[in-house]
């Protein structure tokens, strides 16, 4: 797909005072200004994240409120339940709660609704259980915001409840006893970007400021890395704890398991690689089956237990990958690859639910525009949405909600429903709004490069600084350096698909691997001069350290 290279660019005189200061490469200043941060102290911050820097959780609304109710219920010997969702965020957010209020000696249960028999969210098979348990306290995880029905339901049943939520609030909140969620519009939370886990977290260091937080920050930088939330603010200090406890080899039984299911255990888990590895099968099994037992793996510290359902798990994984293909190519053979529409909205009656959002990822990768995808059962449609940077896709739903029997999201993913009758008029519907919404440069994907550089600025300190910059997420990406008027000295094609190319700028080479980039060996010639964009790394072979450039585009020379 053709893109638009954008190269951030900053006044010099700028990048060498903040250089200065910061005591880094104007290339690494470059970066982080790019990312927002422009003075030395924010960048220290950035560079080296610390428990000190986490907010005050009181600043939250309505935590004082949560604290004072959850007391009494441990002061009067209350019954509490958890009632979390099925993907990893929500299912981390469960096992965060239900293991600390079991520490501070509370009676807790918890449930995890099935993707395809309940849906999303707070809904009455999990009111029914949590009075089948005698529950006097309800707490939600990463769901609740928009349950105001089910919170009247609860309170008419006896039982009172905290929400602890992070998606886009609706315009009246449900009447719960507290509402725990920093994106409220009266919130004055300094980070409105916390996974649901985040949240979970901000309640639990409120409640029990004694624990350490390294006990249960592996969960939390699950949940958060796996909701794909920025992660800049308290979620980097999250994910770059928690990766630590996570790559420790003591660490919780249900993580070792899953590295050993994953075939990783021994290797240093990046970001990057647990949302390849890890994380996939924590969602396998919301996505196909019932997804309570990543809650059990997670709190069980039972080895054998752990390595059974690690393995059920990576069972489920494998049949979600071959649903996921047979998904992709159905809805392949529906799009007209010449003209997909503004959005592409698709149903059908043989798709698997749980792999739909999955799969208008892929698609939103492939034709960069907004995509829906419909399951349809019973003559209801439920869909899954994904989206691109310049469409706001919870307030483009929200224009729709005539339309609809329930939804909800954020910026760039949604989750709606709507009887299947009425899919053809939300496709209308949803494309008048981005039509009117997008411009045609907003449906041309834009390679951002963080710096521009000639290949002599190169090296291993160079490499090893921008390391500092992990962990890479959301709002945080791995750099990508530039380069322009680059000489190619020779070329190659390796594997099954990739280009291996030497080349050379200012009497300095560069070896450089551009994989699945075969095909532009085509137009690449020894008098070829090419635009690169890259990432820069060590390469170590027969013990030998050299760098070499990951290529990520490549363009005839502009």
């Amino acid at each position: 797909m053709n893109s638009r290279w954008l190269v951030r660019k900053t006044n010099p005189e700028f990048l060498n005072y903040l250089s200065v200061k910061a005591s880094i490469s104007p290339v690494l200043a470059q970066i982080l200004v790019n990312r927002g941060i422009r003075d030395a102290e924010s960048i220290r911050e950035f560079l080296h994240p610390s428990l000190e820097n986490l907010h005050d959780p009181f600043l939250m609304p309505d935590m004082q409120k949560a604290v004072d109710r959850l007391r009494a219920a441990a002061d009067g010997g209350e019954t509490l339940f958890v009632h979390g969702d099925y993907d990893a965020d929500g299912v981390t957010s469960t096992a965060l709660l239900v293991s600390v209020f079991r520490k501070l000696g509370l009676k807790v249960f918890y449930h995890i609704p099935n993707r395809i028999t309940e849906g999303y969210g707070f809904g009455d098979t999990g009111l029914q259980k949590a009075g089948d348990c005698g529950a006097d306290l309800i707490i939600t995880a990463d769901c609740g915001i928009s349950s105001a029905d089910e919170v009247l339901k609860a309170r008419s049943m006896g039982m009172d409840v905290i929400i602890t939520d992070h998606h886009e609030p609706p315009e009246k909140l449900p009447g719960a006893t507290a509402v725990l969620n920093p994106c409220r519009p009266d919130s004055g939370y300094p980070f409105k970007h916390l996974a649901g886990v985040g949240v979970a977290f901000k309640l639990v260091q409120a409640i029990y400021p004694e624990l350490r937080a390294e006990e249960i920050l592996d969960l939390v930088a699950l949940g958060t890395i796996a909701d794909s939330v920025p992660l800049t603010g308290e979620n980097r200090i999250f994910a770059a704890y928690g990766l630590r406890e996570i790559n420790r080899p003591d660490c919780r039984a249900g993580i070792r398991a899953l590295k050993e299911a994953a075939r990783i255990d021994g290797r240093e888990i990046s970001s990057g690689l647990l949302s390849f590895t890890l994380l996939p099968r924590i969602n396998a099994a919301g996505r196909l089956d019932d997804a309570g037992g990543v809650v059990e793996l997670l709190l069980t510290e039972d080895e054998t237990r752990a390595k059974g359902i690690a393995a059920l798990l990576d069972e489920h994984n494998r049949k979600r990958q071959r649903i996921e293909g047979e998904v992709l190519r159905s809805a392949l053979d529906m799009i007209d690859p010449a003209n997909p529409g503004t959005v592409i909205v698709l149903s059908s009656a043989d798709w698997h639910p749980g792999v739909v959002g999955i799969v208008a990822s892929r698609l939103v990768d492939m034709f960069y525009r907004p995509v829906f995808l419909f399951s349809v059962k019973d003559s209801v449609a439920r869909g899954s949405a994904r989206s691109i940077p310049a469409f706001h896709i919870y307030k483009a739903v929200s224009e729709c909600s005539g339309l609809l029997t329930g939804f909800g999201g954020h910026s760039q993913a949604a989750g709606l429903s709507l009887a299947a009758e009425n899919i053809p008029a939300f496709r209308e519907r949803i494309n008048s709004i981005a039509e009117k919404t997008l411009g045609a440069d907003d449906m041309i994907p834009m390679l951002e490069i963080d710096a521009a550089v000639s290949f002599p600025d190169i090296s291993f300190s160079l490499v090893k600084e921008l390391g500092l910059l992990e962990p890479y997420g959301n709002a945080n990406r791995e750099p990508l350096l530039g380069a322009k008027g680059i000489e190619i000295v020779s070329r190659r094609t390796v594997g099954d698909n990739h280009l291996k190319m030497q080349l050379k700028q200012e009497r300095t080479n560069m070896d450089t691997i551009g994989f699945s980039m075969a095909d532009k060996l085509g137009w690449t010639d020894a008098s070829s001069s090419l635009d690169i964009a890259f990432v820069p790394c060590i390469n170590e072979w027969n013990g030998t350290r050299s760098i070499q450039l990951n290529l990520k585009a490549v363009r005839p020379r502009s």
